[in-house]
């Protein structure tokens, strides 16, 4: 960062001239705080996207771009989602409902009980809630259930997190290897080119055969071609790893090579088997199995529960208007006829009552207070016969608990597996690396005493670039069984600390 600030520095003063004329603004310090900002970051962004990138830096940069990782972490965020909603399932539900409607022809008025043939518009409003108190263990079983499959998914996560870590350091490793090789074409074009000098001033000067000169030339044209082709492994080791990481682009993807010594064999001397046992309580695959056998078994559980009754408390509030109802309106005391005595003819009136001048509908306020009902209940469900569902549902439960438990064990196999072979890969890579070794010093010695040999005339140009192409081969094997020596430790290692570290 000082040396991004000391660039941000001596721009400001290149520039400064510019804003001179702005002194007597007000705006002059807004406007060169921003030039200063926006300037720093893009130099921040530029050396950040420029950068070589580190084995720690290309591992995290996967994880937080791998499409794979991603999809799993919106697969651990579906099952976390279910856990919610089973958390959430012993609460009661509430619904609200209302409609408006109109009647045409014979029909039932829903708020008067009357019938008749007139147009009438009527509306109610609703509020019902269910409240499940018992369902034979169902919701609890369920809740452990998804709280198993959610943990089983970050799991899964972690796993996929970890075989992206393993592919990374792989394709890293690949290109350190790849420019070591490069590096030992570039020094076989060199000491040719160093000979081919050398012979063409004794050609010159009579003391060796023109054909020694083609010879020369011929193995240098080899040569380059061997440097050419290194180099276009290394491209496309970094394409690929930039591929991999999902760089937009991947053609100035540079690492940072770090300095990679063979390991002690310190790892490969422990047992076989008590580098599986750490691995089997610390892989993210067997803890990932482990919780879904616990899961299946809360499954079994859950069908099991529909043999059981279930017991739910209900309750209701409804109102409802019809536009037939009707208020009294302008009433006034009358005594009305209500019949005439036999004889006599006189007429018999009732007492004084109320009797209304006209009717006015009533209002819809009054009527949602009036017509307010209420209801509540216990509903009690007994499972007698269901064509056999639940038994069948039942009994598939079972079979994938079983295939649970064979996906553990598969699980459980495939790692010893994997921890026996990587511990047998990387003891012969120990010794296959010791080997090189040996055989790499041998052709060095012998490559000097070749070349000691050239320079009195002593050797044939044959003699000698079978020298050198041997010791060529050899440093060749000795970098290939070096990293692969390395890696293989590395994944030991990987086993017991979940640490990839160079």
């Amino acid at each position: 960062m000082p040396s991004l600030c000391n660039q941000t520095l001596a721009l400001s003063f290149i520039f400064g001239p510019l804003l001179e004329p702005l002194k007597y603004y007000s705006m002059k310090l807004f406007i060169t705080t921003v030039f200063s900002t926006v300037l720093l970051s893009a130099l921040v962004a530029q050396n950040e996207s420029t950068g070589p990138w580190t084995i720690e830096k290309c591992v995290s940069h996967a994880i937080e771009n791998n499409i794979q990782v991603k999809q799993s972490a919106l697969q651990a965020e579906l099952t976390k989602n279910s856990l919610n909603s089973a958390q959430w399932d012993f609460a009661p539900n509430l619904n609200a409902s209302g409609n408006y409607g109109w009647n045409f022809g014979l029909n039932v008025d829903p708020v008067t009980n009357s019938i008749s043939q007139t147009t009438r518009q009527t509306s109610s409003l609703g509020l019902n809630a269910n409240w499940t108190l018992y369902s034979g263990g169902r919701r609890s079983q369920t809740l452990d259930k998804n709280n198993l499959d959610y943990a089983a998914s970050k799991h899964d996560l972690s796993q996929m997190k970890n075989d992206i870590s393993l592919n990374v350091a792989s394709a890293y490793l690949q290109i350190i290897l790849n420019q070591e090789i490069l590096g030992v074409a570039i020094e076989q074009v060199r000491i040719s080119q160093i000979q081919l000098d050398r012979t063409q001033k004794l050609v010159d000067a009579g003391a060796s055969p023109q054909g020694d000169l083609f010879q020369l030339q011929s193995q240098l044209a080899r040569d380059e071609q061997n440097k050419v082709a290194s180099k276009n492994s290394v491209a496309l080791s970094k394409l690929r790893l930039a591929n991999l990481l999902q760089l937009d682009d991947p053609l100035s993807f540079e690492i940072v090579k770090p300095g990679i010594e063979a390991p002690e064999a310190t790892v490969i001397l422990q047992p076989a088997q008590s580098i599986y046992e750490v691995a089997v309580e610390t892989e993210s695959s067997i803890k990932s199995a482990q919780v879904q056998v616990s899961s299946s078994e809360k499954s079994v559980k859950i069908s099991q529960s529909a043999y059981m009754p279930s017991v739910s408390l209900i309750a209701q509030v409804g109102t409802s208007y019809s536009d037939q109802i009707k208020l009294p309106v302008n009433s006034t005391v009358q005594s009305l006829p209500i019949g005439v005595v036999q004889g006599t003819g006189d007429v018999v009136v009732s007492g004084p009552e109320l009797v209304p001048g006209g009717f006015e509908d009533k209002a819809l306020g009054d009527q949602l207070n009036d017509n307010l009902n209420e209801y509540v209940a216990f509903n009690v469900s007994v499972p007698i016969f269901n064509r056999m569902t639940t038994r069948n549902t039942t009994q598939n439960a079972k079979i994938n608990q079983d295939l649970a438990d064979l996906q553990l064990q598969q699980e459980k196999l495939t790692l010893k597996q994997s921890v026996f072979e990587a511990h047998a890969d990387a003891k012969a890579g120990y010794n296959a690396y010791l080997a090189a070794q040996k055989a790499t010093t041998a052709s060095e010695e012998a490559f000097k005493y070749a070349s000691e040999r050239a320079k009195v005339g002593a050797i044939n140009q044959f003699d000698f670039e079978n020298a050198k192409n041997n010791l060529a081969i050899a440093k060749s094997e000795m970098i290939r069984a070096k990293f692969d020596y390395v890696f293989k430790v590395k994944v030991l290692e990987f086993y017991l600390t979940r640490n990839i570290k160079f």
